[in-house]
């Protein structure tokens, strides 16, 4: 029992002690309030609104004014008194019990003092803005009245800068000084509100005169001066050039001056109209245009002196290339008796002969030209660059051509001796052939010999011809040395295989009556040699069974038989150079 009570004693001490520290909580912040309220009334309103109602304003900067005096008599007659009343029950009810309203009005007066302080900071910036834009007014009426002043100075001491401008210059000026009295009114007035829309118009618009005023004179000036003097110096140089006789083709020169010469009329009334951007343009493309015809006389001016120069040279380059041509040709009519000209030589020729009339045709009638003072010499030099251009190129033709028949003679020469070598080797490989005496001749082999026979034969033929054609001639050559080349190496396999099926044979006579196997091979390998006439398989037929029978044997006779050929074996040879491969 008693515990129980110590323990309630225990509890209500905590909560008391609790509900202490809870209200003295609320006296601190009580008492932070207080502080913010007091230094709220330091903040000087009285002073600055004092100091912006003796800006005599009016309009829209008035009616804020007004409800900044209005919001200055809510915190001083409303709020403020509300605090302190509500700070002051606070104060009070902090030694009461009931903590849930405390802390309700608590909040309450918070947001009372909160409140208050960011309409006292709003009442307060709004008052310097008003005082900050009436010193920038002010000082933009000192600024802009010193540079109308410098305008209107500069457009009487240097109005012969701006020529047709200069009626539309000062009438922007004048309207400017007209919006400028406005905006200085308003400023007196105190309407800053409408002041400011003034003064961005206001600002903008002088902006916009001083570049007009920067960008007039120059464009003025090129129109004026450097124009018309260039326009001048072209009609007289014009003059001049014509009456020394110049041409210039197409190119109507006096009539672009004078296209020109009113394009430059027509951007002084675009300048007029203070459109400077615009007249920029067409002051671009008259100044390009200008350039044109200075590039067009002195184009011609320069071309005179080469094409005089050219002259004598261009002629005899064209009578060098007229008879080279005609060598040429003759020398091609004359082959072309005797040859097949298979790369259109001759026709190429006469295609050449016809582009040199072509090309002194042309120089005939620039010869005329130039006589008759009618030509224009940048023509004329463009056909004479063309003309050498051309002229070197049919030179370069002609020696390709001359180049390519120059040895159809040699060629044949050589043919013929080529032929006759070929009719010699046949002959031989022949007589070979019959100084074996075989029992016969393998008919593949008469075949591929007639084969080769009626190639030399044709190429006889073909060279007998009035008319050769080397280039068939030539083909023919390598095909035939080709199959030449073939058969005597056939020719050479079929003496070799003869000789040594032979040689075997007798050998194997030893072994007859001792190897029945040798015996048969023997007479099987005599029956291939005298009646069918394959010496190879004869050879082969009677090679395998002696190296059965006495191995060795046959590679020993192979070998004696080379050396006494004076050749080294075959075999031997595909060996190392298989060898070599690996």
């Amino acid at each position: 029992m008693y515990v129980v009570l110590i323990g309630i004693v225990i509890i209500a001490i905590i909560v008391y002690l609790g509900i202490l520290a809870y209200q003295q909580r609320i006296r601190r912040q009580v008492a932070a309030l207080a502080d913010k309220k007091a230094s709220l009334l330091k903040i000087p309103l009285a002073d600055e609104l004092k100091l912006v109602g003796q800006l005599s304003l009016t309009g829209q900067s008035l009616e804020q004014f007004e409800q900044l005096q209005s919001d200055y008599g809510e915190i001083t007659e409303n709020r403020l008194p509300r605090i302190d009343d509500q700070l002051q029950e606070l104060e009070e009810a902090s030694r009461g019990m009931n903590l849930l309203q405390l802390r309700q009005d608590l909040t309450k007066a918070t947001a009372l003092v909160d409140q208050t302080d960011q309409l006292v900071q709003t009442v307060q910036s709004k008052l310097a803005e008003l005082q900050a834009i009436d010193k920038q007014h002010r000082q933009a009426v000192h600024d802009l009245e010193q540079k109308y002043q410098g305008l209107r100075k500069t457009l009487l001491a240097k109005n012969f800068a701006f020529g047709p401008s200069i009626d539309g210059l000062e009438e922007q000026l004048s309207h400017l000084e007209d919006n400028f009295d406005t905006f200085t009114k308003l400023t007196q007035e105190g309407d800053h509100e409408r002041a400011s829309d003034v003064l961005g118009q206001l600002q903008s618009d002088t902006k916009q005169l001083e570049d007009l005023l920067t960008a007039i004179p120059p464009l003025y000036k090129d129109l004026t001066a450097i124009y018309p003097d260039q326009l001048t110096e072209l009609k007289t140089g014009y003059a001049q050039l014509t009456a020394q006789h110049f041409q210039f083709g197409d190119h109507d020169i006096p009539g672009a001056i004078q296209e020109v010469t009113d394009q430059v009329k027509d951007n002084l009334a675009t300048l007029a109209a203070l459109r400077p951007q615009d007249a920029q343009v067409i002051n671009n493309r008259i100044a390009k245009q200008i350039d044109v015809l200075y590039g067009l006389m002195q184009t011609e001016i320069d071309a005179k002196g080469p094409v005089e120069k050219n002259l004598d040279g261009v002629a005899k380059f064209i009578a060098h290339a007229q008879n080279q041509n005609h060598t040429l040709l003759n020398e091609l009519n004359r082959l072309s008796q005797n040859y097949t000209l298979d790369h259109q030589e001759l026709e190429t020729a006469r295609e050449l002969n016809e582009q040199l009339r072509a090309i002194d045709g042309t120089y005939q009638r620039d010869v005329q030209d130039l006589t008759g003072k009618t030509a224009t010499y940048s023509i004329v030099l463009a056909h004479q660059e063309k003309q050498q251009k051309d002229l070197h190129q049919i030179e370069e033709q002609q020696g390709e051509i001359l180049k390519s028949v120059a040895g159809l003679a040699d060629e044949e020469r050589q043919a013929r001796e080529t032929l006759r070598q070929f009719d010699f080797k046949l002959h031989s490989l022949r007589r070979q052939i019959e100084n074996l005496n075989l029992p016969g001749v393998p008919q593949s082999y008469l075949d591929y010999f007639f084969v080769v026979r009626d190639e030399v034969e044709q190429l006889a033929t073909d060279m007998d011809q009035p008319q050769i054609d080397m280039e068939r001639i030539t083909k023919q050559l390598l095909i035939i040395q080709t199959d030449l080349d073939t058969l005597e190496e056939k020719t050479n396999d079929l003496m070799d295989s003869a000789e040594l099926a032979e040689q075997l044979i007798q050998y194997a006579n030893r072994y007859q009556t001792s190897h029945d196997d040798v015996a048969q091979a023997s007479k099987t390998a005599a029956d291939l040699f005298e009646n069918q006439h394959e010496y190879a398989q004869a050879l082969e037929t009677i090679a395998t069974v002696l190296d059965q029978v006495e191995p060795g044997s046959y590679k020993r006779l192979e070998d004696a038989y080379y050396e006494r050929k004076g050749r080294k074996n075959p075999k031997d040879e595909a060996a190392a150079e298989t060898s070599k491969v690996k």
